[in-house]
């Protein structure tokens, strides 16, 4: 077959598979029309990852039109690429902190529980893959990564099946996540973030609220993200504010307007927030200096304000007097019943409030505590539904 022949073949059978998707999943279809393409032998299946800072999807021509026989798995597998893209897991790759292998497999657990109606190939990873760790569903991509690694040498049946894994070919192929520099990588985001947004507005609203709730929530934090009018200071500020409690205080420095005699009322408000720091490393020293600076604003408001630092436990509780902590305790897991559960065993402390502030990766809370809870999620945090309740915005430094 001619060259030029076999290139309109494959631009056909994509094209379709895009317009499949378009037409019963539009947001995902609409991201796609910011991506660049790329068919390739570079990889053996279908990728995404960046040329520069071009977000590009590859595929290889013969495993798109010889291995995939069903439309439906077209589809998917594009879809499937998609997903790595709007939970921003070729950005995130990069990190030191993960053995790249399993970081790979906890990546495509995640996305391949939203597929969807679509027939994934008989070679994806899912939840199915390993029965042994008894995975739960919408859990993150951190949360199923730990199960890997805390049995990937333990149980023989799972390092049996990780080393079959590592040498069969998957539908998806992650090499080109690790090829960007940061420069490329950061500036690639940005791009992403505006895509994503650009994406919501082509998307009707029947359709977008199809969407599962965390991709939602990841595509209303990047619509936040590009809101200059309302920043997470100012999110702060309106939510301590809500919180400020109205009494009354009697004063002989007033009279009484009714009896003409001392003492009289005065109206007065006041608040008492706690403030929650995830002190589990992942949060930089930038970011703590900029919260503090912010804490330090709302305590000279006359806000009485709390401190718990907390990563998988508490470590330590104190009252902010406007100095800035020299150290800060924690740098372990993190875990945010600690901090609810503080709250609710200490109602006698009354807080109004709780403002935390967290990367948000950490499992579900199952405390919900007395009082409002606001979250400040740091940049390239994660916004899911596992933070199910309090209302949500995000650090920008």
């Amino acid at each position: 077959m001619a060259k030029g022949v076999s290139n309109k073949n494959i631009e056909n059978e994509i094209s379709k598979s895009i317009i499949k998707l378009l037409i019963e999943e539009p947001f995902y279809a609409h991201i796609l029309s910011g991506v660049s393409r790329k068919i390739t032998n570079k990889v053996p299946t279908a990728a995404v990852g960046l040329i520069g800072k071009t977000i590009t999807l590859f595929i290889n021509e013969d495993f798109f039109l010889k291995s995939l026989t069903k439309a439906s798995s077209k589809v998917a597998v594009i879809k499937h690429e998609v997903l790595h893209l709007v939970f921003k897991h070729i950005f995130r790759s990069k990190e030191n902190k993960y053995d790249h292998f399993l970081y790979n497999l906890a990546a495509d657990i995640v996305v391949n529980q939203y597929i969807g109606k679509w027939k994934l190939p008989e070679s994806a990873v899912t939840l199915d893959t390993f029965p042994e760790l008894n995975l739960e569903k919408n859990e993150t991509l951190e949360w199923y990564y730990d199960k890997l690694v805390s049995f990937s040498d333990k149980n023989e049946d799972v390092v049996k099946k990780l080393n079959d894994l590592k040498v069969r070919k998957n539908h998806s192929d992650h090499s080109f996540w690790d090829k960007s520099n940061k420069y490329d990588n950061d500036s690639a985001q940005i791009i992403f973030g505006k895509l994503i947004v650009e994406a919501k507005k082509r998307t009707g609203d029947k359709d977008f609220d199809k969407l599962p709730l965390n991709i939602k929530n990841i595509v209303e934090i990047e619509i936040l993200k590009q809101q200059q009018k309302i920043d997470w200071k100012s999110a702060i500020k309106i939510f301590f504010n809500s919180s400020k409690k109205t009494y009354l205080k009697y004063t002989y420095k007033r009279v009484s307007k009714r009896y003409g005699t001392r003492p009289g009322l005065k109206i007065k408000q006041h608040s008492k927030l706690l403030i929650a720091l995830d002190t589990s490393g992942s949060i930089d020293n930038k970011e703590l200096n900029e919260f503090f600076s912010e804490i330090h604003g709302i305590w000279k408001t006359g806000t009485e304000v709390d401190i718990v630092e907390c990563d998988s436990e508490i470590q330590k509780h104190y009252s902010y007097k406007g100095k800035i902590p020299k150290y800060i305790h924690g740098r372990g897991g993190t875990f945010f019943d600690p901090v609810f559960e503080f709250i609710n065993e200490n109602r006698n402390l009354k807080y109004d409030g709780c403002i935390y502030l967290t990367d948000g990766y950490a499992s579900k809370p199952k405390i919900k505590p007395y009082c409002p809870v606001i979250w400040v999620i740091s940049p390239d945090g994660l916004i899911n539904d596992h933070l199910w309740f309090g209302r949500i915005t995000s650090l920008q430094i």
